[in-house]
């Protein structure tokens, strides 16, 4: 866990506290007011955070391109084929079974226990794919440039 912990501290916290403590130690050394080291702490906190976002949002635009450069047609296409499988299950369950039913094409489900299981298998396969597979390719991507 300590690792883990010492990994998301590395990628979200890091360049803050770093910046806090430097301007902290830039105070110290100049006798600073605090009116003064709370805009310097503004302003190298607003830096850090658009220095993240940038580094962030280059990241996800390097995974977009690895993935529509990859060799496989699944490589390039597996978000599309998991949303459009959440998406259309989930409409089938909601709009278009009620409606089936109803013109008496299909049978009356019954959701017990076993029934709202199964939904909950669905949204986690789905859902949990997704997630899945976005935090494997962030935490591969932050192991190789480590």
């Amino acid at each position: 866990m300590s690792v883990l912990a010492g990994l998301l501290t590395k990628l979200l916290a890091g360049p803050l506290v770093k910046a806090a403590l430097d301007v902290f130690e830039r105070a110290q050394q100049a006798n600073m007011d605090r009116a003064a080291i709370e805009a310097e702490l503004r302003k190298a906190i607003a830096a850090r955070i658009a220095e993240v976002a940038i580094t962030e949002l280059q990241a996800r635009r390097d995974v977009l391109i690895a993935e529509l450069r990859g060799e496989s047609w699944l490589q390039r296409n597996w978000r599309p084929i998991v949303a459009l499988t959440a998406f259309f299950s989930y409409w089938f369950v909601i709009v278009a079974y009620p409606f089936l039913h109803a013109w008496g094409w299909l049978p009356a489900v019954r959701f017990g226990e076993v029934g709202l299981q199964n939904m909950f298998w669905l949204t986690t396969v789905t859902v949990g794919g997704y997630i899945g597979g976005r935090t494997l390719e962030k935490v591969t991507r932050t192991f190789h440039s480590a």
